[in-house]
């Protein structure tokens, strides 16, 4: 007797999402803290690589088995290059090139029978003082790449959606509160972060936007992955008078900080 063959019609993830389903998950916005500008490329937007872990549990299962990814040793390049920072200061920049990743992912028919996907290739790259996060980045880079072609965040390839508009894009545009809301003024702790700041006028607009400024990963500092206002005020003039720029994201960092320490000083 001939083996049934998988049936298409019924194929869903091992978390239960049908094909139809999944493109329309891809594609969701995510919450506007997801979306940043490209550092150096501020018309540019970038998406926080955590979140596509998340949605890609979610909808086809855990990794490893829902879907997972691979790429041979030989794939992956690293070269290192000497430089020289404008303060005199000599590093190392690695630069990790992965030249051929593959993603699958598992479905599964209303008779059980399950099937692996064909291969989805996609290439990654990244620089960075610290090799291991040279390849780091360069792996995230190449899934997210890989994703691109499962409609992952779609709009924003197609110039729909960017940190621009994140926060009124979609669903999270009708999920704002139109009515203002009270705010209370939370107590100082000793460890005293950046005050925070309201919308109420062009300035604490700005101001806002700079105490959300979540500092690069690539940043060789145990801060990074944190917003500006949850740094204290030590933290933050450090890097805006005495952390030396070696890198786009440092100098952006830096911007950032000289930006937000200067807007502290005006009246609001």
């Amino acid at each position: 007797m001939d083996e049934q063959p998988f049936d298409f019609t019924t194929a869903k993830t091992v978390t239960g999402f049908t094909l139809e389903q999944v493109v329309t998950e891809m594609q969701k916005p995510l919450p506007a803290s997801a979306y940043k500008p490209v550092p150096g490329a501020s018309d540019l937007t970038d998406i926080d690589p955590a979140y596509l872990t998340e949605v890609a549990t979610k909808t086809f299962g855990p990794i490893g088995f829902g879907w997972w990814y691979d790429f041979a040793p030989a794939d992956l390049t690293i070269t290192a290059e000497a430089r020289t920072a404008k303060s005199g200061r000599e590093y190392t920049v690695y630069t990790a090139s992965l030249h051929k990743l593959i993603v699958r992912y598992r479905l599964i028919d209303a008779n059980g029978k399950v099937l692996i996907s064909e291969p989805i290739t996609a290439t990654g790259g990244n620089d960075n003082e610290v090799e291991s996060y040279a390849v780091r980045g360069a792996l995230t880079n190449a899934i997210g790449a890989a994703f691109a072609k499962l409609t992952w965040q779609l709009p924003v390839y197609k110039g729909q959606l960017s940190h621009r508009n994140a926060a009124t894009f979609g669903d999270n545009g009708k999920k704002a509160d139109p009515k203002p809301s009270v705010r209370a003024t939370p107590a100082k702790t000793t460890a005293d972060p950046a005050p925070a700041a309201s919308a109420d006028n062009g300035h604490d607009a700005e101001l806002t936007a700079l105490l959300n400024y979540v500092i690069p990963p690539a940043i060789q500092s145990k801060h990074a992955g944190k917003k500006l206002s949850e740094v204290s005020a030590q933290v933050l003039e450090w890097y805006a008078t005495k952390m030396a720029v070696t890198t786009p994201e440092s100098q952006a960092l830096k911007d950032k900080a000289a930006a937000l320490l200067a807007l502290q000083l005006q009246p609001a």
